[in-house]
């Protein structure tokens, strides 16, 4: 068979696991390559050919722990279909492997959910489409961290508020430094930790040149690789003169540091894994590293993430992997919905890895404008509502009582996350530099309070571990 495409390839895959004549008791998993290539994979000993002697590990093995020749069979035959998307093996077994655990016991393997379409019989009857639930291993370049949702431990951290958008332009940095500043004027020490680091701002944005710090992210990383990260760490944070009128601090971890001259080649180098004794230590990994290094130096009270926008791994992250609340920006925009629809649907197809993260995830209504506010919030309710439903919310049967713990939603729900906090549109924001006085230019309290008051009251009150501190 030709003509497989990357799409194809999974669904044909699934339907032939759908197969009764293979075994239950060996389920089958599937591995996809970084090209997209499939194997079937099967935590059993490979059948030999008639006459072949064990050798190994394997001479041990009970006729049971062996996987019957006629589904291996029925798997190579599976594989012809998948045309350029094959790969050789077509079945991968505990033979293949001085440490089978490596694979069948990785931690990427995921339930992932295949959708069949309807089709029409020959008969010109409707076939419903339906679900198939297959255990997938999805080895890829990036994007593995969407996948990951290791949640920090919670006790001894403070909470961390992540700050992320699909795309630029829609004022995510400027509400992360007005909460900053708000927070601070409660009193609170607050942490910004800038991994925008494609596109670093937050340093331009809350500190005058002379107070940015001699070290950024990047230094620590590179640093890191080799094994002194440590002989940067405190050269990394800067204090915001927006704050110094505050009974608070706001202190900046900038992806950049003063007078540096070699940031792209730094960059270059962010992303590499770095060899350990237990294993490669991912950026993943490092990324979550000094976030709980600069916490113990710095002990805040609370943290605020400044996420790389779109579907980047620094996002990935943030979102799966830190984040106490993840703030998702979105002006109403079909880029946006259909940008955020992608990434639920991503989540949508692991059911586990989304009942993790949908509870972190609140939109944020962003550039809200003056006119028109009750129509184009009722616009944005609709449809956001629309992709959390039909993606992110239990799916119920109508006129079934929902259950107990069900994560589900009506469209009014004020509680619920597709139901937006908002940040208001205010010409003085536009372009405008935070550490100005207002006559300077630059905005005061009753400015501040006005455009930004509610959405802050909104996320504090989401976070009642700052406000029982």
């Amino acid at each position: 068979m030709t003509g497989c495409t990357f799409n194809q390839a999974l669904l044909r895959a699934a339907v032939a696991l759908q197969d009764e004549g293979l075994p239950p008791e060996w389920p089958v998993g599937i591995v996809r390559d970084i090209y997209g290539r499939l194997r079937f994979a099967v935590d059993a000993w490979r059948p030999l050919p008639q006459g072949e002697q064990p050798e190994g590990p394997r001479a041990e093995a009970r006729p049971e722990d062996v996987y019957p020749a006629d589904a291996l069979q029925r798997l190579i035959e599976a594989a012809a279909t998948l045309g350029s998307y094959a790969s050789v093996p077509a079945v991968l077994f505990k033979d293949d492997f001085s440490n089978p655990a490596s694979l069948f016991e990785h931690r990427d393997w995921h339930q992932t959910i295949v959708t069949v379409p309807a089709t029409t019989a020959a008969d010109g009857s409707e076939v419903p489409g339906r679900e198939i639930a297959v255990r997938l291993l999805d080895r890829q370049v990036v994007g593995q961290d969407w996948l990951r949702t290791n949640r920090f431990a919670e006790q001894g951290h403070p909470p961390r508020v992540v700050f992320y958008g699909l795309k630029g332009g829609v004022g995510r940095s400027t509400a992360l430094a007005m909460f900053a500043y708000r927070l601070a004027r409660d009193g609170k020490k607050v942490l910004l930790i800038d991994f925008d680091l494609e596109s670093p701002g937050l340093s331009g944005l809350l500190l005058p040149p002379e107070r940015v710090a001699s070290c950024g992210l990047v230094d620590w990383f590179v640093e890191d690789s080799v094994g002194q990260g440590d002989v940067v760490l405190r050269d990394m944070i800067s204090v915001s003169p927006l704050a110094d009128n505050t009974q608070g601090s706001i202190r900046v971890a900038a992806a950049m540091g003063q007078g540096e001259t070699a940031y792209l080649s730094k960059l270059a180098r962010v992303y590499v894994d770095v060899p350990s004794r237990n294993g490669p230590q991912t950026f993943a990994d490092r990324m979550l590293k000094i976030t709980g290094l600069l916490e113990a130096q710095e002990q805040p009270h609370i943290v605020l993430i400044d996420s790389r926008a779109g579907l980047h791994d620094v996002a990935a992250v943030a979102i799966g992997s830190m984040a106490s609340v993840a703030l998702l920006f979105a002006t109403d925009s079909p880029q946006n919905w259909q940008g955020y629809r992608q990434l639920f649907m991503h989540w949508q197809q692991r059911p586990e890895v989304l009942r993790q993260v949908r509870d972190r995830i609140v939109m944020v209504q962003a550039l809200f404008p003056e006119s028109d506010q009750a129509d184009r919030a009722s616009r944005f309710v609709q449809n956001a509502w629309d992709v959390f439903h039909e993606l992110v919310y239990d799916q119920l049967e109508p006129g079934v009582e929902a259950p107990v713990d069900a994560f589900t939603f009506d469209l009014h729900s004020e509680d619920a996350p597709h139901f937006p906090m908002r940040v208001r549109w205010n010409a003085r924001f536009q372009e405008f530099n935070p550490l100005l006085s207002r006559s300077a230019g630059g905005v005061d309290d009753t400015d501040i309070d006005l455009a930004f008051g509610p959405f802050v009251q909104e996320v504090i009150d989401a976070l009642p571990e700052l406000t029982n501190g």
